[in-house]
């Protein structure tokens, strides 16, 4: 278990309480301060910590791995904390797919047939681990995913931090292997399985 974390993770989870904490441009400007109090996402500290994350991010850094759970654990506690991890899912998903090499790129687009799925999968595959910290293996022209423990299954023991995952998976590989379709959460150790597995399964209609 590594003791620091990529701060695009973090980053990625209090971009996505501030996106969701902030109300419809529906005019009503003069109950801004009264929503700032009530809802976390509105707070000057989060966006104080957004600022310190974004430039450690922009630096390709990481913070300590007990602060990016305090985060989970944090977003956990929301009632809408699904909502917030398949947000944040999708955002850290973007930052990593913006870290692929140009040479890597033009490689997988230039290669033929199963040669340039095999090369997209398989550096959807590295990005994964360097900037989700999690394992993704080419099965078939697909992917799988599993983990024995996870950021956030630590802060949602019940399995629901694992929309995360399922949300920064499929993101993943639709803007990096071109996978049209969506990750399927196939086995959840918050559930009682003895290993959390996601599979990758295209959109009805694809070859």
């Amino acid at each position: 278990m590594t003791t620091t974390v990529p701060a695009i993770l973090p980053l990625s989870l209090l971009e996505a309480v501030q996106n969701i904490d902030t109300p419809p441009d529906d005019g009503l400007g003069a109950l801004e301060h009264e929503l700032a109090s009530k809802r976390l996402g509105l707070s000057p500290t989060v966006a104080a910590q957004v600022a310190r994350y974004r430039a450690v991010a922009d630096d390709a850094g990481d913070v300590g791995r007990d602060e990016v759970l305090a985060v989970f654990i944090l977003v956990g506690r929301r009632p809408d904390a699904e909502l917030v991890y398949a947000d944040a899912g999708r955002r850290a998903a973007r930052y990593a797919a913006r870290r692929r090499g140009r040479g890597s790129k033009l490689l997988a687009a230039i290669s033929p047939g199963k040669l340039g799925v095999a090369l997209r999968l398989r550096g959807a595959a590295a990005l994964s681990r360097r900037w989700l910290v999690l394992d993704l293996t080419p099965v078939d022209g697909l992917a799988r995913a599993l983990a024995t423990e996870s950021l956030p299954l630590e802060a949602r023991p019940d399995g629901v931090g694992c929309r995360f995952y399922t949300a920064a998976l499929g993101e993943l590989l639709r803007l990096v292997a071109g996978i049209e379709g969506a990750m399927v959460h196939e086995a959840c150790r918050g559930q009682g399985d003895r290993h959390c597995i996601w599979r990758a399964e295209r959109a009805q209609g694809y070859e």
